[in-house]
């Protein structure tokens, strides 16, 4: 199924858009840098932009709309290669398609992909990141609450409330979540660029959104630990799932063994050989990896300040031995804490 794009109503390079298409009104359209800066800041989160070229040539195009749940975008810049360079988003994600030319996504100290038209990325609200526009590079994304996405993850994981969401920056895991994803995504483009019911129905536009949801984090790659064994199904044991969620939460509590157990309403034992069974970890193992990722999170956002140190970040997410802290990050992320700290 092809999905109908935003874009087909963009303009292409040398064209003037309408300023307006469907429910989506242009915001932006001309070649003021400070004015596009200002404009997308408002939009999306605190943003700088850079033109790595003649700053003469450049361009920029920004439209949006959409109904309660869900916000569509159309973004373009032209003239020259642009670097946009935003805060993470904090309290929503974003899945961009690209549907003109190139853009180079980097996540300083995790990933770094290549994105052509035809194909998706997600920005999830944690992510420190930074895109390079080649000139009339053009993409619509499609923007949902945090909460709405961690919600429908904690659905699928069994949980009793919203875990906590974060995405590689790879595209669809497969051809056929390719098309699934281009399914919901394309309903989603006919109700804003259609102006159909879902922005006069709450209930509509509840249930859409919630589906779009549901089928991003079924299609795309989680890695919220312990995600992928949702995946195949075999997280079924009940106890198992609750001291995910509560690892998830409160990580950065002094939890032991026994407030695990408690939590899970099985006994210690019980609840390592259901981790075995079902995780191949044990509880406090598990743990251990939910709290590496968020020191890893947390020296990526604070990179180049100098206020924050390893040891701070090690001992704030319960890793008293500097030493094993070490070790342990450089199996995990192939480098050192303080090369993400310093990179």
């Amino acid at each position: 199924m092809s999905e109908p794009d935003a874009d087909t109503h963009d303009p292409g390079p040398g064209d003037e858009p309408d300023e307006s298409v469907g429910s989506m009104r242009t915001l932006v359209r001309g070649q003021s840098l400070e004015e596009t800066q200002a404009i997308i800041s408002s939009a999306y989160s605190p943003y700088r932009l850079s033109v790595l070229g003649n700053a003469g040539a450049f361009s920029a195009w920004y439209a949006e709309g959409g109904f309660p749940g869900v916000i569509l975008s159309g973004l373009q810049y032209g003239g020259a290669v642009t670097l946009v360079d935003p805060q993470p988003l904090t309290s929503y994600l974003l899945v961009c398609r690209l549907s003109h030319g190139k853009v180079r996504v980097v996540s300083p100290g995790r990933e770094e992909r290549v994105v052509s038209a035809g194909e998706t990325y997600v920005l999830d609200p944690y992510r420190k990141f930074q895109v390079y526009w080649e000139s009339g590079a053009r993409m619509t994304t499609l923007r949902l609450s945090r909460e709405t996405v961690e919600t429908a993850v904690g659905q699928a994981l069994g949980t009793d409330g919203p875990v906590r969401a974060r995405f590689s920056l790879n595209g669809a895991v497969s051809p056929a979540a390719v098309r699934s994803w281009e399914g919901i995504s394309a309903a989603v483009h006919r109700e804003v660029l259609g102006e159909g019911v879902a922005r006069r129905s709450p209930l509509v536009a509840a249930q859409l959104t919630q589906a779009a949801a549901a089928i991003l984090m079924e299609t795309h790659e989680l890695i919220t630990p312990g995600a992928d064994v949702r995946r195949t199904g075999t997280v079924a044991h009940p106890a198992v799932r609750r001291v995910m969620a509560l690892a998830q939460e409160r990580a950065d509590e002094p939890l032991t063994l026994a407030d695990l157990a408690a939590a899970a309403r099985v006994s210690p034992r019980a609840l390592q050989e259901a981790f075995r069974r079902y995780l191949d970890t044990t509880p406090l193992g598990y743990l251990r990896e939910v709290r590496l990722a968020r020191a890893h999170e947390e020296l990526a956002a604070a990179r180049g300040d100098g206020d924050v140190t390893v040891s701070d970040v090690a001992f704030r997410w319960g890793f008293s031995n500097l030493g094993r802290f070490a070790a342990a990050y450089q199996r995990r992320y192939g480098h050192t804490p303080s090369a993400t700290l310093r990179a």
